[in-house]
């Protein structure tokens, strides 16, 4: 297998060994006052972490990254932990169906499913989105969603080394955007649908009136310029968006995950941020 190109490899064996790669990466385990596994509509399961045994508390939405064809709850455990414990939030990790079976739309209404499920029953006094690599694109594209469909409204997004242009096609090119392309493919059924908003939230035409921004970046992630243009046209919209950009690293998605030490400096950026801005609110 090692010697295969990623488009000659099975998606199921691709996720395989994306998640065990995560699984293997080495990291602390915040303690949590309390774990819960549910599931909502749409047959989505959902984690639910608390900090505290007190019922009204401010909530995160987690969406886990994995090039949409791996993640799930288990790989990002440490992760949603650490935002649990260190913002005192309740956290709502989701764990929407990995391409090749979700497709797009899917997993974009199953995060939907799950903001409509903590607002209806946490009742948070805020609610913050986060996403990861393709959970950024998902978070984003969720902003987008709600905003549109008129709520439940989101107070701010996080997006994480996001992937917020998926327009560059699906077809195998021999340059450094073929994996990117390949992640692609595999979440979308129609190409075209690449320049769907809620697919690629850079090209949507209207950006005003989302959630304020806070979008993560790392020094030499391929998906850097396309953060930043995002958070530019952000800006752009009137929309209050912090930019920080982790210098001397690539894509931190796996790091990110277990919330090693790699990842550590962007993700004390996040929790600093969350809780300055819960302490102005």
């Amino acid at each position: 297998m090692s010697g295969q190109s990623l488009w000659e490899r099975d998606p199921g064996e691709v996720r395989n060994s994306i998640n065990e790669r995560i699984m293997a990466i080495s990291a602390d385990t915040a303690p949590v006052e309390s774990v819960v596994d549910l599931e909502v509509a749409l047959s989505t399961p959902i984690r639910i972490y608390r900090p505290t045994d007190e019922q009204t508390l401010p909530a995160i939405l987690f969406i886990h990254g994995g090039a949409w064809v791996a993640g799930n709850l288990d790989t990002h455990d440490n992760l949603a932990r650490l935002l649990c414990s260190e913002t005192g939030s309740i956290v709502v990790s989701v764990c929407y169906l990995n391409a090749r079976e979700g497709k797009f739309p899917l997993p974009l209404e199953q995060c939907y499913e799950a903001l409509q499920w903590a607002m209806q029953n946490l009742n948070p006094p805020s609610l913050i989105v986060v996403g990861d690599s393709a959970g950024g694109n998902l978070a984003a594209a969720l902003c987008l969603m709600t905003r549109d469909r008129g709520g439940p409204a989101i107070d701010a997004q996080v997006l994480i080394n996001p992937a917020t242009d998926l327009s560059y096609g699906i077809e195998q090119k021999n340059d450094p955007f073929d994996s990117f392309r390949w992640q692609t493919k595999q979440y979308l059924t129609d190409p075209k649908d690449g320049e769907n908003r809620y697919v690629s939230p850079l090209r949507a035409e209207d950006l005003r009136g989302l959630p304020e921004a806070l979008i993560v970046l790392a020094e030499y992630d391929l998906l850097r310029e396309m953060g930043q243009k995002f958070a530019d046209r952000l800006s752009a919209a009137g929309v209050p968006t912090t930019v920080f950009c982790q210098k001397g690293v690539d894509h931190l998605a796996g790091h990110g995950a277990r919330a090693s030490e790699q990842a550590k400096e962007s993700l004390d950026y996040v929790i600093h941020w969350v809780n300055q801005r819960g302490d102005e609110n």
